[in-house]
């Protein structure tokens, strides 16, 4: 691979399934790539588009300005599993009770809200497997913010998502935060 493309060579990763803690390295000294952690299979993507940052940004200071400051953060990781070798990055999440500032991965436990925006190339796993996964560890609410900036809202119902509701983005943004629980 060569530098003149924009990509580099890859790091020395260790031998075998990696773990959060791998990638959290490995982040700190990539600051060009978001990374996530399956099984312990190390999956790099791109930053965002600029509309896929300022979907995030909107729906921050939206839940920001209705009382939800010191819960709410842009591209943070929670982990998906017990056994420290998956790891996902919503873009948007919202927790439960004020989240510690110093941490890199929380527990599923402690979400109260996933939200994904899908963008080319996320298409699969903003729809399919992360919702899967999300449904799996126990997070209450999913929303997904689809392409033509319509936003489907879902809740945990017997361990797998339901649609509540769906509707576009700026009447989203006009109203009032819907209830999470």
């Amino acid at each position: 691979m060569s530098e003149e493309h924009g990509m580099t060579a890859a790091p020395n990763l260790p031998l075998g399934p990696l773990t959060l803690d791998d990638v959290t390295a490995l982040a700190a000294a990539d600051d060009q790539h978001r990374f996530e952690l399956a099984e312990g299979n190390l999956i790099v993507m791109p930053p965002g588009t600029w509309r896929h940052n300022e979907i995030g940004g909107l729906l921050f200071a939206w839940l920001l300005s209705h009382g939800f400051r010191g819960r709410i953060n842009l591209n943070s990781g929670i982990q998906t599993a017990d056994d420290n070798r998956s790891g996902r990055i919503p873009d948007l999440m919202v927790t439960k009770d004020p989240a510690p500032r110093g941490a890199v991965w929380l527990e599923a436990a402690a979400l109260l809200l996933a939200v994904e925006v899908v963008s080319p190339g996320s298409e699969r796993t903003d729809r399919w497997l992360k919702p899967v996964e999300y449904a799996e560890v126990g997070i209450e609410h999913f929303w997904r913010v689809e392409p033509d900036d319509m936003v489907l809202r879902f809740q945990l119902v017997d361990g797998a998502y339901k649609e509540i509701g769906r509707e576009p983005l700026d009447e989203l943004l006009a109203g009032e935060v819907p209830e999470l629980g």
